[in-house]
């Protein structure tokens, strides 16, 4: 029994704990605020891309940045010949571009994710005006006779700073600023040219939508989660947008051959009226401007820094591939008609059904369930995975940031370190998710390159991955097909490429190497999608992430990657090979 005294002292007790209580859980608070200040304070001082911009703000922005060019420019055409140095043609031009690198992504970054359709169009306006500024300002004479003056002095210089210069010269020279004048301004205005055919053609598939109204019976196969979102018309019938994704998944899925049919017709006559005679046009002009520059065609002249160095390289080995698979494909072929003479009662075998049935010769070949596999690989559990696996093999450790700064409440942020000496050395956005006005395709864009200042000091690389996955609802998660998985890894590697490259020109930072070496990384590290230990560290059964993929279906998913090979390569073959055009009859244009 407790008297009143005992009573007043557990109270007394009770209070002091209260008020001690209260003002750790305000000191605790205090600090986690300090943090976020502090924390963004930290990123906002090495990231620089902004995303609030309005557009007026963009309008106003991308004409800064052309005059700035022009300044830089005018300064360096300015120097006489005979006075000309590294340090008053060079690094003006150098230090432009890395100052420039942001403000632009800046501007044009945002027409693929904001929400406001106002903002997105004047994005695009922009990108196309600093576009066309900078096809205008390649071609000063003024400012080639000043960098080919300096680089026939042959300076002792960095290899790196010598490979700039080289670069600067070859690119200018490849545009016909070595010409006669009159030849020159000729070939100006077929640029010029070529450049507006080229705005008009995307243009004119950015502006087709092509919808199909089409009715459940005619879309068995598709999943649930995509019927339910789809519009319906006053009749029931479904409202089908003809965009990427849904045009691959109902090719994909879609169990009637006549919906097939439809849908690959209706996407792939996309613009036929407008575009075919833009690509005659483009055709011709190309092949002009090839042979201004001393070409025998467009094919040469795209071939000439590339490592075949020439098309009849690239037709030969084309050629050997397409000889190497025939066999294989024939064979291939035969199997995917008996499957659709069993299904359709007709083997007579058309584009449209190809990514169909392999899906479904790969699901009888191999035992599998695409909707079972997809069960081990929640997105959660898969990014987790690869961040994992990538810090592993890169000697790197991800932070993620807590309440980031971005365009969309959906994007992620993560701090890259070094994880040797704990040093920040870049920054990644995920935007994973796809929304009504985003880029449908999986894409990496580098925001901010990985080089060095005016000043010395290194800027931080920045990247953004942007995918189109389903959005889950708030009892949901996202589950991936294993084609996804690879997606989502392709794509990162291009991130860690960008985040991981340390050079002193943003010219040659990230992504911006050789043609033929871009993919490479992705490329290569695609192979751990399909090996056993990689696949146990980004999968998980969705209920329980410990529950790890087979042995059996892991060595299944290896064995599927072979499968069918021979006729997707020959559908690579037709789209490298294509040809229906009157070549001979070009120069007579």
């Amino acid at each position: 029994m407790v008297d009143a005294a005992g009573k007043r002292k557990d109270s007394k007790l009770m209070g002091g704990a209260v008020v001690a209580g209260a003002a750790i859980g305000a000191l605790l608070a205090a600090k986690l605020l300090l943090g976020l200040i502090f924390g963004r304070n930290r990123e906002k001082k090495h990231i620089k891309i902004r995303w609030n911009l309005s557009p007026s703000d963009i309008k106003r922005q991308c004409d800064e940045i052309i005059a700035r060019s022009k300044e830089v420019h005018d300064a360096v055409a300015s120097v006489p010949l005979d006075k000309v140095t590294y340090a008053t043609v060079i690094a003006p031009l150098a230090n432009l571009e890395v100052e420039e690198f942001v403000l632009i992504q800046s501007c044009t970054f945002l027409s693929l994710v904001a929400a406001s359709k106002d903002i997105r169009q004047a994005s695009a306006v922009a990108e196309s005006k600093i576009d066309h500024y900078h096809a205008q300002c390649s071609m000063r004479e003024d400012v080639y006779c000043v960098v080919k003056a300096l680089s026939q002095k042959r300076e002792a210089l960095q290899p790196e700073n010598q490979r700039f210069i080289d670069h600067l010269v070859r690119d200018y020279e490849r545009l016909g600023l070595s010409l006669k004048p009159e030849a020159r301004a000729e070939l100006k205005r077929l640029k010029r040219s070529v450049e507006e055919l080229c705005d008009t053609f995307q243009t004119n598939l950015e502006e087709e939508k092509v919808v199909l109204s089409l009715n459940r019976m005619q879309l068995l196969g598709l999943p649930p989660d995509f019927l339910k979102g789809l519009e319906k018309y006053e009749d029931g019938n479904l409202k089908v947008c003809l965009n990427p994704l849904n045009y691959a998944l109902i090719l994909e899925r879609c169990r009637v051959g006549a919906t097939r049919r439809t849908v690959a017709s209706a996407f792939d006559q996309r613009c036929l009226k407008h575009n075919v005679p833009i690509l005659e046009q483009l055709v011709k002009l190309r092949h002009k401007i090839a042979r201004f520059l001393g070409y025998e065609d467009h094919a040469h002249y795209v071939t000439a820094i590339r490592m075949a160095q020439s098309p009849m390289k690239v037709s030969k080995f084309l050629e050997i591939i397409n000889m190497k698979m025939s066999l294989i494909a024939e064979k291939e072929l035969r199997k995917l008609q008996s499957l659709k003479k069993a299904e359709e009662e007709n083997d007579e075998f058309e584009i449209g059904d190809l990514m169909y049935y392999i899906r479904k010769a790969e699901e009888l070949e191999f035992h599998l369930d695409y909707d079972s596999l997809k069960d081990y690989f929640p997105l959660e559990v898969a990014l987790k995975g690869l961040l994992y696996f990538q810090e592993e093999i890169l000697g790197l450790k991800f932070r993620k940031v807590k309440y980031p700064q971005a365009w969309h409440p959906d994007v992620l942020l993560y701090v890259v370190i070094d994880a040797e000496n704990g040093d920040t050395i870049g920054f990644f956005y995920l935007d994973l998710f796809s929304r009504d006005g985003k880029y449908k395709n999986a894409c990496v864009l580098p925001l901010q390159p990985s080089c060095l200042r005016k000043d010395g000091t290194r800027q931080l690389p920045v990247a953004a991955m942007l995918m189109s996955l389903k959005k889950p609802s708030n009892k949901e998660c996202t589950l991936l097909e294993h084609s996804e998985v690879l997606t989502l890894f392709h794509e990162f590697i291009h991130v860690m490429h960008h985040v991981c490259s340390c050079v002193s020109f943003a010219r040659f930072s990230g992504l911006r190497v050789e043609d033929d070496f871009v993919e490479i990384p992705s490329q290569i590290f695609e192979n751990w999608c399909f090996e056993r230990a990689s696949l146990e560290i980004i999968s998980g059964f969705y209920k329980d992430p410990k529950k790890k993929l087979s042995h059996e279906l892991c060595q299944t998913l290896k064995r599927k990657r072979q499968a069918y090979a021979g006729l997707l390569t020959k559908r690579q073959l037709l789209f490298s090979t294509f040809i229906d055009f009157p070549f001979q009859d070009l120069d007579s244009h």
